[in-house]
């Protein structure tokens, strides 16, 4: 009896026809069907020329704004720009008209590759780059930068440019995020501060509001005025107004040695030592190498560290395993004595059995 065979497919599509059951085993065997999601995309990008030059573009922006070297030079040219806007400030720049202009021109020229560096980085990351503090953080400030530049008297804060330095070395972002994280025992410092200035500021105003001065400053006689004196004498200058407070009543160096034993010396001391803290917490912390400078090194450096952490893995893994066998053959052993054990306690219960 004859069996019918149904012609084997021809061409890519035999080919393809072929491929699927096999893609569809993958995709069970992988699990959730994101993968199949995301096979699915990857075939309609590689499929279609306008998604597929998008993604080489993409891969390609990726390569070069987070290459290590380019973002070295980022940091120079953020340091070179915020030493150009000190330098600025001279009378020789700005008394001059054509070097001012100079130093505002290379300025923009600093801002257009700043802003070219985040597109390139919008372009790689897409919108997960405000999923990014730190990105956000560049985004805002050269926003900023842009929105500002025509008014002048805002202008002079294109200086917190400067601050993108912290966003590109690893060991600031840890001090300033171990800064961030000591925030609640800060604040509760503050708000003990801040009640111990409002006592001290009712104090002062109520006790010498009515004193003369030799200035003629009016150092208690409100409220906001005696706190602002107390802020200037919590950076012990305090000398001279309670001396000229002691002319008028020989007691009131009291309230004066009272605010700054309890200012200067214990909330102070407080926040030093929160602050230290912190700082101990990152140095004890092994990834706080700047990733900035030591991602430069070569790959064979690289690769030498994961062969020698492969080798040292592989000896151990031997090692545990010589220690099993070995204990597998002391328990072979035992096993074997106490068969022997036994035998020869029942061939001894033999013999007694048969002499009864």
């Amino acid at each position: 009896m004859a069996i019918f065979k149904p012609p084997a497919p021809e061409g890519n599509d035999g080919q393809a026809q072929a491929q699927e059951p096999k893609a569809q085993n993958a995709n069970a065997d992988n699990g959730p069907i994101d993968e199949s999601k995301t096979s699915r995309f990857k075939v309609f990008v590689s499929s279609n020329p306008a998604m597929k030059r998008f993604s080489q573009v993409r891969e390609v922006c990726g390569d070069i704004v987070n290459h290590p070297k380019i973002q070295v030079l980022i940091v120079a040219l953020i340091s070179i720009n915020a030493l150009m806007m000190g330098i600025a400030t001279f009378d020789f720049v700005t008394e001059n008209k054509s070097v001012d202009q100079a130093f505002e021109t290379t300025d923009k020229v600093f801002l257009i590759i700043f802003t070219v560096e985040l597109c390139m980085q919008f372009v790689f990351r897409g919108f997960t780059l405000f999923l990014d503090g730190w990105l956000v953080f560049d985004l805002v400030i050269v926003v900023l930068s842009w929105s500002l530049e025509s008014l002048q008297i805002i202008r002079a804060f294109r200086i917190f440019r400067a601050l993108r330095i912290i966003t590109r070395i690893e060991t600031m972002r840890n001090l300033v995020a171990a800064l961030f994280d000591i925030m609640p025992r800060l604040g509760a410092i503050t708000a003990l501060l801040l009640l111990i200035f409002y006592i001290f500021g009712v104090l002062f105003t109520n006790l010498f509001g009515d004193l003369e001065f030799e200035d003629g400053a009016q150092y208690f006689s409100r409220l906001d005025y005696s706190l602002l004196t107390l802020f200037v004498m919590m950076t012990m200058e305090w000398a001279g107004v309670a001396r000229q407070c002691m002319d008028q009543i020989w007691w009131a160096w009291a309230p004066f040695v009272a605010f700054i034993m309890i200012t200067g010396f214990i909330v102070f001391n407080l926040i030093i030592a929160v602050v230290c803290d912190a700082v101990a917490v990152i140095e004890n912390k092994e990834d706080l190498e700047p990733d900035l400078f030591s991602a430069i090194e070569s790959e064979d450096a690289l690769a030498d560290d994961a062969g020698s952490l492969t080798t040292e893995r592989r000896r151990y893994e031997e090692e545990m395993i010589d220690q099993l066998a070995d204990k597998m053959a002391d328990a072979m052993s035992n096993q074997k004595q106490l068969l022997l054990t036994l035998e020869s306690l029942a061939k001894e219960s033999l013999v007694a059995s048969n002499r009864y």
